[in-house]
């Protein structure tokens, strides 16, 4: 039997037992996609909500309406609410009301000073109430300015209605001055909801289940002697190494692909514009995994220990690796540390591709460095494997 055909033998073996176990498949495929779903529902993030605010217009004038048209802007919601109405039974009442008093647009036009009020019901957000006085302001500033542009009635209008149209004229004028706003330097959106969960859980639980699983079918085998069986046929010692690696790279590789599928047709998560890439990174991260596999199976001595080790450091890499929530909201000296392990680099390089759009040349870092990582477990691995 050749080198290659042995360790596809002995991977396919192990692959076998996975397969066949119903535990296995509950938990390496069930379970993450209810952990994509669940925490891509926890973190959608979205748009920030409005500030409300309802207007009681007492005085009915062309000046106050023209008031009432100038208050809506972004991130205000503007309701108007008949004078003297009450809420019905069960009906919350509105958070904060500008009150137009009556007389405000003959008294304005007349040039006497007007006073109007914002009424605040208990428990309204003191942020979103200073937002809308702020909103009420700049509504103010604009309707006196023009008006002070028409000036008084002339003596040959004593209705008011020239005024009221010069007004309206002003008001249909394109701004004098206008502000324009754009991004400087190169900004980043923070990832969020299913662009978050669906490659922090596949990263995550391919780690965690290929820790697991891996370690756990290598002790058993320690345990039951098919290791000493093994090293008994005409195989080399780095065959039977180098076939268990494959073992666990085959089943990390099953469980991501199908996490690939689900991302992309269930939650509808694009992959990134770089198949090549995604490919790269991909393999990189799988063969680190399934190396650092190996090595705990090589190093613990019975399934307890290697079912307790690969649930504890998974989580902990998991959460470290920015699986469960966006780097950003993690301190940087904190992030950059992280970077002794693998998991953060794999994150990266998802990002990378998913979140920011980049092509192949973004992940060359992350993969080369898993691929140090894979090297590095599997060199240990390698020593501290007995077969006897």
């Amino acid at each position: 039997m050749s080198r290659l055909r042995a360790i596809a033998v002995l991977a396919a073996n192990d692959l076998r037992l996975a397969v066949r176990d119903r535990a296995a498949f509950l938990w390496m495929l069930l379970l993450p996609l209810g952990l994509m779903w669940v925490f891509g529902q926890m973190n959608r993030g979205g748009p920030a909500p409005k500030v409300g605010l309802a207007v009681e217009d007492r005085d009915g004038g062309w000046l106050a309406r023209a008031l009432v048209a100038e208050l809506p802007g972004e991130g205000i919601e503007i309701t108007e609410v008949r004078p003297g109405a009450v809420p019905k039974p069960g009906e919350e009442p509105p958070p904060r009301t500008l009150v137009i008093p009556p007389g405000f647009t003959a008294g304005a036009v007349a040039g006497k000073q007007q006073t109007l009020r914002i009424e605040k019901a208990s428990g309204a957000r003191a942020d979103f109430s200073l937002a809308a006085e702020v909103q009420a302001v700049k509504a103010i500033v604009r309707v006196v300015g023009r008006l002070a542009e028409v000036g008084a009635p002339r003596p040959g209008d004593p209705s008011g209605e020239g005024q009221r149209q010069a007004f309206a004229a002003l008001a249909g004028r394109p701004a004098l001055v206008t502000l324009a706003v754009s991004r400087a330097g190169r900004g980043k959106t923070v990832p969020a909801g299913f662009a978050q969960s669906v490659p922090g859980t596949l990263t995550m639980t391919v780690l965690m289940m290929t820790l697991i699983y891996g370690a756990v079918f290598l002790t058993l085998e320690k345990r039951q002697g098919m290791i000493r069986r093994q090293a008994m046929l005409p195989l080399a010692r780095g065959t039977i190494f180098w076939g268990k690696l494959a073992g666990r790279f085959l089943i990390a590789a099953m469980q991501a692909g199908v996490l690939l599928l689900a991302g992309r047709f269930l939650f509808h998560v694009s992959w990134g514009r770089s198949p090549l890439g995604l490919a790269l990174l991909l393999g990189a991260y799988l063969l680190a995994v399934a190396a650092l596999s190996t090595l705990l199976g090589a190093l613990l001595s019975t399934p307890e220990q290697a079912s307790a080790v690969g649930w504890i450091g998974s989580m902990v890499l998991a959460a470290l690796g920015g699986c469960w929530w966006p780097s950003e909201v993690v301190p940087k000296a904190v992030w950059k540390a992280s970077h002794l392990l693998p998991t953060p680099w794999a994150m990266d390089g998802f990002h990378a591709l998913l979140s920011f759009g980049r092509g192949a040349e973004a992940v060359l870092l992350p993969a080369g460095v898993l691929l140090a990582f894979a090297a590095l477990f599997s060199l240990l691995g390698a020593r501290y494997l007995r077969l006897e």
